[in-house]
């Protein structure tokens, strides 16, 4: 499921890294996220590295995880 969502990032033009993927693996094994609105932030935090992106990934993840459709 998250490796579908780092696909998706990335084929959407987020340069997102597999590196960056790994250390959300390890904030996710760690405990550190609870629920999906911990998912989104922890993600976003650690996979989009530029503000230029967050509008884009705000849609991706509305689309990827709640079903919005995207623009």
């Amino acid at each position: 499921m998250f490796v579908d969502f780092f696909y998706l990032l990335r084929d959407s033009g987020i340069p997102v890294t597999p590196t960056s993927f790994l250390k959300l693996h390890e904030a996710l094994k760690s405990g550190l996220v609870k629920g999906l609105d911990d998912f989104y932030s922890a993600a976003r935090t650690i996979l989009v590295k530029s503000e230029r992106y967050f509008d884009m990934y705000d849609q991706l993840f509305a689309h990827f995880f709640r079903g919005a459709e995207l623009p």
